[in-house]
């Protein structure tokens, strides 16, 4: 594909999840469904937060680094897809993983492209258009993910501490 296509597909992709919740980011987070077979036992917290890890800072983090080494002149075309290929695997897995498949898909797409590409400023045109998108899932991340249940494992207040331990204590004499 060429770069300039995928380019306005991810803009395109970005621009809507800006408005519109993304499907993977529902699937996972709101509906609770890991079609990928993770999670353990059925449970659907390594999912979130593998997913969590996956859009808020594997890929959008990796790639806002991957952006900043593009605009180091000093540094080559060929050095910057070093270092891509050096981070964004690990990245790729979990969120394909965790359901993040659009942008697993577009970020695979996008260092494909990247690998045939030896314009700097093309180069980051692209991974810009990827950084968007990554930034924008990981604003519906932050909104979908179930923060509720922290209420499961509720943290005692100083008081209830000082009352558990009076009992641990009484409970050695």
């Amino acid at each position: 594909m060429d770069w300039k296509e995928l380019k306005k597909e991810i803009e395109t992709i970005a621009a809507d999840s800006v408005e519109n919740c993304p499907e993977d980011i529902l699937r996972v987070f709101e509906y609770e469904i890991a079609p990928e077979g993770c999670g353990t036992g059925g449970l659907m917290l390594g999912p979130w937060f593998d997913g969590a890890t996956a859009s808020r800072y594997l890929i959008p983090y990796y790639m806002y680094n991957i952006v900043k080494l593009t605009k180091d002149l000093d540094l080559s075309v060929s050095q910057i897809r070093q270092h891509m290929h050096l981070t964004m695997p690990k990245a790729l897995g979990t969120a394909e993983r965790s359901g993040m498949l659009v942008l697993a898909d577009l970020t695979r797409r996008t260092m494909a492209c990247v690998d045939e590409m030896e314009n700097r400023d093309e180069v980051l045109e692209l991974l810009n258009a990827l950084y968007l998108y990554g930034s924008s899932i990981n604003a519906w991340q932050n909104y979908r993910v179930k923060w509720g249940l922290n209420q499961a494992f509720v943290i005692p207040t100083g008081r209830e501490l000082v009352e558990m331990a009076k009992r641990a204590d009484e409970s050695y004499i």
